[in-house]
Order: structure tokens, then C-alpha cells, then sequence
């Protein structure tokens, strides 16, 4: 009987590869697979194989693909520069292979990385997502993030970042991104969001001691580990940019998705000064706790206009949405609250 023809999708990342590695021969890929969920790259994962210097060799990869609307509208081969700039760096990232711009080879553009070893927590349905290794996910999850803030900015210069320009008054560039998404996506205005927002302006933070890349979207479900805890690889650099470190800190322990549940935060708080090398702002930090439920409700609105307009139908995209949104807006008054903002 004749061999099953290849699936033509995998006929064409196999095509890429051949290209893109002049040295290999016979190249076939399986098993592609689009990995679930996901709002602004779509995920696949599979098998590589080929012939090189007489001897069969193969890979498991992973391919990140522009999709048709994003949510937060990352700038095309950014994340592929981030991967790149912090491989090797102490901050687990996967490796990145190859970037591709030219939307000839898949529609639109996307990079391919190695396929790292671990698993992503599964942030709701279960009291214990680390299946009892909480305590030594936690310390690499601080930990890491203090590398992240003790890194040169200047490394990713190359990748067009926002706030790569800036030296001062971070908090006003990102406010300023995330309340114009706001007024884009927005059927009706929220008066509870739009009143976080000027009093995120009356009262802003002070600078940061220096300029740090923000991963801006650190927390529990966004990274791979093991079952001793190690944490393999930090995922989903999409909202990356330059600015106050304290940011990811706020969105870590935002209590939608706090790390706090599985791990004190004062000790990671501690671990984080140690790693980063800088001292904590606690009044600064809560600033950017408040800013974290302005920008998560930025982020919930996207997903309702998206879904409505037909851009993305994952559903439990929009159901997430319906459901966080309300406990946003909930915590934006009771954050306001214990800062004296009301009343």
C-alpha cells in the first residue's frame, strides 16, 4: 500500500527548515499540533526529522505564529528578539531558533524555538497546581524574576521594545498605552476603571533606579517546571518592554493568579531584592498594584471586542473575560480603598 501523503502544513515547516538548514537532507516533519489556548501568538508543536553528516537526527520544536488579531498586538519577530537577547542570561527562556518575517512561508510571520522539557500549572481547578514542589517553584519564580530586573536593558536594544526610548516617568508611557486601548475597545465607559486611572495620575511613583526589562505577563501559568521545582523556562514574552521592575512584581501578585497562595511573599519579596540587587518601594509598589488592575481590565475589554467582532472565537477567552473583568473592577475599590482614594 502507498505511504499516507504528508499533512501539507507540515510539507511547508519542513520546507522552511530544508531552507533555513542547507545542510540538512530529507527533512520531514509530524506530528504538528496546535497547543490550546493562548490570545495573542497560535502555538504548535512537532517532530523534526533529518539526515546530516550520515547520521539520522531529529528535534522536538515549537512554532509561534502571528495570528489574524492579537490582543495585545505584539510587534512582529519581538518576542523571537527577546528569546534571543536573554538565552543564556540565568533567566530560563527556551532557544530560539529561527525568525521569519516574510508572510510567503505561513501567512503571516513566526519564529521556532526548541522544545523545552516541563510543564505549565494549571492555575484553577486544583488547590495545589505543583504538585507539592510550591515551595521550591516559588523561590526560582522570585528568584528568577530579580535576574530578569538585574539585566542590562540595553541588551534588547535591537528589538524595538516600548520604553526603549525612555529614561523617566515609565508609569506615564505605560498608563498612557493601556488606558488607549481602553478607549479603543470600550463599548460603554467604566466609571470604577476610569476613576483608577486619574488617580494613577494625580499620585505617580517615583522613577526606578534604572530602566529593566519588563517581561509583563510574569505569573503562575505563564512558565514550565518540574517536579523538583525547577522552573525550565519562562514563557510568553509577548507584552515585553522596558520599564519599572516593579510592574511584573504588581501583575505576579495580582490575586487573580498570586503566586502568594503556594508561597510567602515576603520571602519572595526578599528573594527578589537579593537576585535584582535593588531595594523595594513598598508605596511605589502598590502604585503599580492599582495600575495592574487598569491594565488587566484593558486586557479583559480586548478579549469581549475580539470575540464580539469574530476576531477569536475561544470561547473561554470571552468567558474568562465576563468573569475577570468583574473581579477587577472589585479589586480596583478595594485597592483604592485602604490608599484613601475614596470617600
Amino acid at each position: 500500500m502507498p505511504e499516507p501523503s504528508q499533512d501539507p502544513a507540515e510539507e511547508r515547516v519542513a520546507d522552511y527548515l530544508a531552507h533555513r538548514m542547507p545542510e540538512a537532507q530529507g527533512m520531514t516533519v509530524s506530528a504538528l499540533s496546535r497547543i490550546p489556548g493562548g490570545a495573542s501568538q497560535e502555538t504548535y508543536r512537532f517532530h523534526a526529522r533529518w539526515q546530516e553528516d550520515g547520521k539520522t537526527r531529529e528535534k522536538d520544536l515549537i512554532l509561534r505564529r502571528a495570528p489574524e488579531m492579537s490582543l495585545v498586538n505584539p510587534e512582529h519577530g519581538m518576542e523571537f528578539a527577546v528569546y534571543s537577547a536573554l538565552w543564556g542570561s540565568g533567566v530560563p527562556v527556551p532557544r530560539a531558533l529561527y525568525g521569519e518575517l516574510d508572510p510567503a512561508w505561513l501567512e503571516r510571520p513566526f519564529f521556532i524555538m526548541e522544545m523545552v522539557e516541563g510543564r505549565p500549572a494549571l492555575i484553577y481547578g486544583t488547590d495545589d497546581p505543583f504538585d507539592g514542589a510550591g515551595n521550591a517553584v516559588g523561590n526560582n519564580f522570585w528568584r528568577n524574576l530579580g535576574r530578569l530586573a538585574a539585566q542590562d536593558a540595553a541588551i534588547l536594544k535591537d528589538a524595538k521594545l516600548r520604553g526603549d526610548d525612555v529614561r523617566a516617568h515609565f508609569w506615564d508611557v505605560e498608563l498612557t498605552h493601556w488606558e488607549a486601548i481602553l478607549d479603543s475597545d470600550e463599548d460603554l465607559i467604566e466609571p470604577i476603571v476610569r476613576g483608577a486611572i486619574r488617580w494613577l495620575r494625580a499620585y505617580p511613583p517615583p522613577d526606578p533606579a534604572r530602566p529593566a526589562i519588563v517581561h509583563g505577563d510574569y505569573r503562575v501559568g505563564n512558565f514550565l517546571f518540574q517536579s523538583d521545582g525547577t522552573i525550565t523556562a519562562q514563557l510568553d514574552w509577548e507584552m515585553c518592554h522596558i520599564g519599572d521592575p516593579l510592574e511584573d512584581i504588581a501583575w505576579a501578585i495580582d490575586p487573580m493568579w498570586s503566586m502568594e497562595k503556594h508561597f510567602l511573599l515576603e520571602e519572595g519579596l526578599a528573594l527578589w531584592e537579593e537576585a535584582s540587587g535593588l531595594a523595594l518601594d513598598r508605596e511605589a509598589l502598590d502604585w503599580w498594584r492599582l495600575f495592574s488592575t487598569v491594565k488587566a481590565s484593558a486586557l479583559w475589554t480586548t478579549s469581549e471586542r475580539s470575540f464580539e467582532d469574530g476576531h477569536n472565537r475561544e470561547m473561554v477567552l470571552a468567558l474568562t473575560a465576563f468573569r475577570a473583568g468583574h473581579f477587577h473592577r472589585r479589586l480596583i475599590l478595594d485597592l483604592m480603598k485602604q490608599r484613601g482614594a475614596m470617600g
